[in-house]
């Protein structure tokens, strides 16, 4: 029976990049998505965690929100940030729930919050 040798060189091959990595920690707002992400179990709706990210970044109260600011936060994270975090695996978005929750290639990012 033939061992395959490819298995230890594997997890190293499915990392990200180091220079993909610090791309994606590099905006307080992808760092602020994924701490909040790495603290809640299972998937949370985008319009939810547009709302904790605002409160985070102010060090308001969740429901000092108004849905105005939800809506142009929850924008900007479908525009700029969803797209990298789906690309890499890091974060997986379900359409019909418009709901993410944290991927395969995640912890890699959440070691280095």
């Amino acid at each position: 029976m033939a061992v395959d040798s490819s298995n230890a060189d594997e997890s190293e091959h499915e990392r990200l990049p180091e220079t993909v990595v610090e791309d994606l920690l590099d905006d307080p707002r992808r760092r602020a998505m994924l701490r909040l992400l790495g603290t809640h179990d299972g998937s949370i709706r985008m319009t939810q965690l547009a709302a904790r990210v605002i409160a985070d970044e102010r060090s308001i109260p969740i429901d000092a929100v108004s849905l105005e600011e939800r809506r142009r936060v929850c924008d900007t994270l479908y525009e700029c940030h969803l797209p990298k975090l789906t690309a890499t695996t890091v974060l997986r978005y379900n359409s019909r729930q418009a709901s993410v929750e944290l991927d395969e290639k995640a912890t890699q990012l959440l070691d280095r919050l």
